[in-house]
């Protein structure tokens, strides 16, 4: 990998990062759905996912009598393109001198990094939109595994494609479970001993994500500043949360004091001037009625997931490559088009390196993905 003071202008040289890159495994992308991005293409940045309505129990009829057709409407998300990101370095001639591996490991692999752990990030705070829970904070193991299998057997989600994604520290927890390890018990044929892979177990591919160990929800207190809230009440007005260093957010996982009918889910917060939380909007609704001064505790975890693809949509779009002139050329690494583009800045002589993409994210059915929270 010769420098030969001119590869640094070539978005082709700075690609190599992503070759060079020690990259852990970032891989969500691939696992939930992807049949939006051709729509997108051609649709511009907006395409609505039609969800499959509940249409209940089969009505009786007799035969020859009058048909009443019921009226169905539609149920869409929208899956849009509204996250850009992109990371820029400045090099100056003194960093351009440098090998051309130098480079690459001092600023390319740093770069192509932020990317993969971004796009990750985004989608797996998504993921944790669902409010099915399995409580693993306890140790987890087998039993919550098979537990949010049987969660999704009662969500009748089809059982074709199941995934388990889990954090390095999980899938080292599981590895130690006889259940998974030993091969008369796994049938892996003693991957799980031989490799470190767990492979599949109880209808899911298990697969390992650097990303999930990052987000930790804050373990915060706070409580309910209203009357009686009712049975169904997705908004809580909240005080005592002077969170504004470390806030709660979308995602995180809360309880309630004397209910205990399980954990609910933020899906918004509002907050005040300092920055401190005021109000969470959970879901499912309450279970239980609560009162005033009820203490709410947000739960410290983070989650494996288990999932099928359906439970998401994922689209992403490169920039379009800039005309001649600009350096610049669209790569795909792992399923994600990425664009880099290399310029000289006139005020300063630097000569600018920039990753970037255009991708979005939604949850399209909660019901196909559920969460274990571990410790």
């Amino acid at each position: 990998m010769a420098n030969t003071n001119t590869d640094a202008l070539i978005p082709e040289f700075w690609f190599q990062a992503f070759d060079a890159l020690d990259i852990g495994a970032y891989n969500l992308q691939n696992f939930i759905s992807r049949d939006t991005e051709a729509l997108l293409a051609k649709a511009g940045d907006t395409v609505n996912v039609p969800i499959t309505p509940d249409l209940g129990d089969a009505d009786n009829w007799v035969p020859g009598a009058a048909i009443t057709a019921t009226g169905v409407t539609q149920a869409t998300v929208a899956v849009i393109l509204d996250k850009s990101k992109k990371k820029t370095i400045g090099l100056t001639g003194k960093e351009l001198s440098l090998p051309a591996y130098d480079l690459i490991e001092k600023y390319g692999v740093p770069m192509a990094k932020t990317i993969l752990r971004t796009v990750n990030d985004d989608i797996y705070k998504e993921l944790l939109l669902t409010n099915q829970v399995v409580d693993g904070t306890a140790g987890v193991d087998e039993d919550d595994v098979v537990d949010a299998k049987t969660m999704l057997d009662n969500a009748e989600v089809g059982k074709a494609g199941r995934i388990l994604v889990a954090s390095p520290d999980d899938i080292g927890t599981l590895l130690k479970k006889d259940a998974f390890q030993y091969a008369n018990y796994s049938g892996d044929n003693g991957r799980a001993m031989n490799e470190g892979d767990l492979m599949r177990k109880f209808g899911f591919n298990i697969y390992e994500n650097n990303i999930i160990e990052k987000y930790t929800p804050a373990d915060l207190t706070g409580a309910i500043n209203n009357g009686n809230i009712i049975v169904g009440s997705t908004v809580l007005t909240v005080d005592g949360f002077a969170d504004s260093a470390n806030p709660v957010r979308n995602g995180d996982v809360l309880s309630i004091e004397s209910d205990t009918s399980g954990y609910y889910t933020v899906t918004d917060t509002d907050v005040d001037t300092d920055g401190n939380t005021v109000a969470i909007t959970i879901t499912p609704g309450l279970r239980v009625q609560t009162v005033n001064d009820k203490v709410i505790t947000m739960k410290a975890s983070r989650s494996m997931l288990a999932m099928v693809p359906g439970c998401a949509a994922f689209a992403a779009r490169s920039y379009a490559a800039l005309p001649v002139g600009v350096m610049s050329a669209v790569y795909n690494f792992l399923g994600l088009p990425i664009r880099i583009v290399v310029w000289v800045d006139s005020s300063t002589l630097n000569v600018n390196v920039q990753y970037d993409i255009l991708y979005g994210v939604k949850m399209v059915n909660d019901e196909r993905v559920c969460r274990i929270l571990t410790a």
